[in-house]
């Protein structure tokens, strides 16, 4: 076949395939626009899963009538003049390749006043073949319609799924940026149902409790920014205690720009290290403002991708920002008979200036011989092992978690610490408090530099993973520094000749080689400098803690209860579960009839 020009017909259904994907894709581009125009409300209706009739409505500024039909050229735009432009982007769209890629694929119309106008103007493309403005009676704001999706383009609107599955990506797009967007309100009705409603009181609250409900609405955490940060960064997180079995309840945006980005979403899950059990995400709303010479919106079709000047910088911004607001509010979990608890909510230490470390008794529940725990005042900065972005933001003062004042009762099932409370009776896992005080212990001599190292009368032989040997190269003044002594073997093979003092007993039972093995495993799930080292010093404090199962004295448990008390953050084991529960003496009474 000789080389020749495609007709501008082909040409155009080929550039919409960059553009418009799916009927999400189309809904995303019309929301943009209408965001752009400075709406306040937007209302969409979906019939058939996009593939049937998509209608997007908004009271923005609006379409002059004559250039309406401009819109709908290739490469029109009001939102960039000249080259210069594309450096500082202020809008989502910029590129007029939206409304002329979604006419060559479907039937659209336009109905749109704007607001210096009397009246209305309509404007129709029928399959890239456009017709005459005509003017028509309309409110401020633009209305589009768009039917028959993809219909001459059969090839297209075979792979398209089914109308579930195409309308749960147009409401997980539109969620997302009404989640991004809390000032507009937004709708979406599909097939008669309404499926969103938010009410854009410009609150981020108020918009969570419409797309995720009240009840998780109710336990989110708003992050503040930070005015001396380069980057700013606002939105709500999760508390541990809410989390999900996957990513996809993470919303980012870059001034505006609702994106899809791996290391961010990956900076928040690190933010949220020791706070919660592994392949558990949080949900997280995470704004971020940016110089606009700091982003590069133009370098995904979809502009679902953004490219930063700095993004180390805005990574360590955003960890920051998330890890700051869960340090200050980490709760004890509260355990209920079938129902949620109350927690009891750490104490924030406050300055030496408010008031006095003393401690005095209570008598609100009746544990007379108790201190009142709202009395006890102690300050504490995090230390910088416990969060990986102190190097790029500088040093933090965040406060130090206190533990309610317990008296052991015994020991449950060879496996539980069983004590009372001010407010109830708290069970403590013997393994998951005894891992983050051996974790602390750990990180304190690491961080001084502090080496322990147990040489093994017998040097033991680890066979590795392909690759695996990489891994040792990369990080082994990390793995010396900490104790281990190894040498190379082979190919794929190495000899451990010491162990992290902390492993000495339990390495002998386990396996020298198995341990090994181990801190391989958590350095391959990824992350370097400090979110690699909290992974090892974590899987060392693991392995060198007392086990579920293991009897204890009642002296022995006193003691790791009391060891307890002296961590920075007694509350949850390294790897994020629960240390510490509590069955609220209210719940109690009420399970014995006493109220």
């Amino acid at each position: 076949m000789p080389i020749q020009v495609l007709s501008d017909d082909l040409a155009s259904r080929i550039a919409a395939g960059e553009v418009i994907e799916r009927p999400a894709s189309v809904v995303k581009e019309l929301l943009e626009n209408s965001l752009d125009a400075g709406s306040t409300r937007i209302d969409v209706n979906i019939l058939g899963g996009g593939a049937q009739l998509i209608s997007v409505v908004d009271n923005g500024q609006g379409i002059p009538a004559d250039e309406l039909a401009a819109a709908f050229e290739r490469f029109a735009t009001s939102k960039i003049d000249e080259s210069s432009d594309l450096i500082a982007i202020e809008t989502l769209g910029f590129r007029g390749e939206a409304l002329p890629s979604i006419a060559s694929v479907a039937r659209v119309e336009a109905v749109s006043k704007h607001a210096d106008s009397s009246v209305g103007a309509k404007y129709l493309v029928d399959f890239g073949k456009a017709n005459t403005v005509e003017p028509a009676g309309a409110p401020q704001g633009t209305r589009i319609e768009v039917a028959g999706l993809f219909k001459n383009v059969p090839a297209r609107l075979k792979f398209l799924g089914s109308a579930g599955r195409e309308l749960s990506q147009i409401q997980s797009m539109l969620s997302s940026l009404a989640l991004v967007y809390p000032q507009v309100a937004f709708s979406l009705n599909a097939d008669g149902r309404e499926r969103v409603r938010t009410i854009g009181s410009g609150k981020h609250v108020d918009a969570v409790s419409g797309i995720y409900g009240a009840t998780i609405a109710e336990q989110m955490l708003e992050l503040e920014p930070d005015d001396a940060a380069a980057f700013a960064v606002d939105g709500l997180v999760s508390s541990p205690s809410l989390n999900r079995s996957n990513r996809t309840y993470v919303t980012i945006s870059v001034n505006g720009r609702w994106i899809q980005s791996r290391r961010l979403s990956y900076a928040i899950e690190q933010a949220y290290h020791g706070f919660l059990p592994d392949r558990r995400f949080p949900i997280a709303i995470a704004r971020i403002t940016a110089p606009l010479g700091d982003v590069d919106a133009n370098v995904h079709p979809a502009k679902a991708e953004v490219r930063f000047l700095r993004e180390n910088l805005v990574y360590s911004v955003v960890q920051r920002a998330v890890r700051g607001v869960l340090s200050a509010s980490a709760p004890v979990h509260g355990l209920g008979f079938g129902r949620v608890s109350e927690s009891i909510g750490l104490l924030r230490a406050p300055s030496r200036s408010e008031g006095s470390s003393s401690v005095t008794p209570s008598t609100s529940t009746g544990f007379s011989q108790w201190p009142d725990p709202s009395a006890i005042v102690e300050q504490s900065r995090l230390p910088e092992a416990q969060t990986d972005v102190l190097a790029a933001g500088g040093p933090t003062s965040t406060p130090k978690e206190i533990l309610p004042i317990l008296r052991v009762i015994g020991q449950a099932h060879e496996t539980y610490i069983l004590a009372e409370g001010p407010e109830g009776v708290y069970l403590v896992d013997q393994h998951a408090a005894h891992e983050r005080v051996m974790y602390e212990r750990v990180q304190e001599r690491f961080d001084k530099n502090v080496s322990e190292s147990q040489p093994l009368l017998e040097p033991a032989p680890v066979d590795l993973a392909p690759g695996a040997m990489n891994m040792v190269h990369e990080h082994l003044e990390e793995l010396n520094r900490v104790g281990w002594g190894v040498e190379e073997f082979g190919t794929n093979s190495l000899i451990v000749r010491s162990v992290p003092g902390a492993l000495a007993t339990r390495a002998n039972g386990d396996g020298t080689g198995q341990v090994f093995i181990r801190v391989l495993d958590e350095l391959s799930e990824g992350g370097t400098g400090e979110t690699w080292r909290n992974r090892m010093l974590a899987t060392i404090a693991c392995h060198s803690s007392i086990r579920a199962g293991q009897v204890l004295s009642t002296d022995e448990c006193k003691n790791l209860i009391r060891e307890l008390e002296q961590t920075e953050r007694p509350n949850t084991c390294p790897h994020g579960r629960p240390t510490i529960v509590q069955l609220n003496v209210n719940d109690l009474e009420r399970e014995f009839k006493r109220r």
